[in-house]
């Protein structure tokens, strides 16, 4: 996915066009972790908020962004 600007429209997409768009099933609105996460953390929690807001009740942010996971990962 392209960004938090993008995320509004996909996830208003019907599914065969999503599916064709980005080459993976799209999330159903009761799935129960949609987990979104980025670099340092903003973009992840606007897009699980946007999420939410559009009836994903299981949209999750991963609060310590990529950089946390890459360092302990990593």
């Amino acid at each position: 996915m392209a960004g938090v600007s993008e995320l509004e429209s996909a996830l208003q997409m019907e599914p065969a066009a999503f599916q064709a768009l980005y080459s993976a099933e799209k999330p159903k609105r009761d799935d129960e972790n949609l987990i979104f996460f980025c670099q340092m953390g903003k973009r992840g929690l606007q897009a699980t908020q946007l999420a939410q807001g559009l009836g994903y009740t299981g949209a999750r942010n991963y609060a310590g962004a990529y950089r946390e996971w890459f360092q302990k990962e990593g």
